[in-house]
């Protein structure tokens, strides 16, 4: 695996005022919406912050023991169990994985990034696929969530 940089350095070109940080609602915080379109295959934004073993709510894993935060939009990307971008943690950019229009919220699959989260929850995105609860790749349920999903399970 490729270790990361201390601090990862991106380009500031026109992706700064290609999406912005906004409150979708009470429930679910705050999103990333595009303010234009990206085909799919497009690099959505390159992007930067300190690298560090911290664990925090809006970091991002980027290798085994490493987290980025202080991004300027990338801790407040929405989970979508069926996402329309990714992020390549190496590279430190996120990309369209299918065409992304203007006013679209950008969303990624938290488990395609982190082995743990900084906090388990119950999904919202509406996927036909939703896993329901969302953990890291290396994680189970917590019991929080094995409570909620066995009481989605009889229903």
């Amino acid at each position: 695996m490729t270790s990361a940089p201390d601090r990862a350095t991106a380009r500031q070109d026109d992706d700064d005022e290609a999406l912005e940080v906004v409150r979708l609602d009470e429930l679910r915080g705050l999103g990333v919406r595009a303010r234009r379109a990206f085909p799919a295959g497009d690099v959505i934004h390159r992007f930067a912050g300190v690298v560090s073993e911290t664990l925090c709510q809006h970091s991002l894993q980027v290798d085994a023991s490493r987290h980025i935060s202080g991004t300027r939009y990338i801790g407040y990307l929405s989970h979508g169990c069926d996402p329309n971008a990714r992020l390549d943690m190496t590279g430190f950019t996120l990309a369209a994985l299918r065409d992304i229009k203007a006013g679209d919220i950008v969303t990624v699959d938290y488990a395609a990034t982190e082995d743990r989260l900084h906090r388990q929850f119950a999904c919202r995105c509406a996927a036909p696929a939703c896993r329901g609860w969302i953990t890291g790749r290396d994680e189970r349920p917590n019991a929080e969530g094995e409570q909620w999903l066995a009481t989605r399970d009889v229903r």
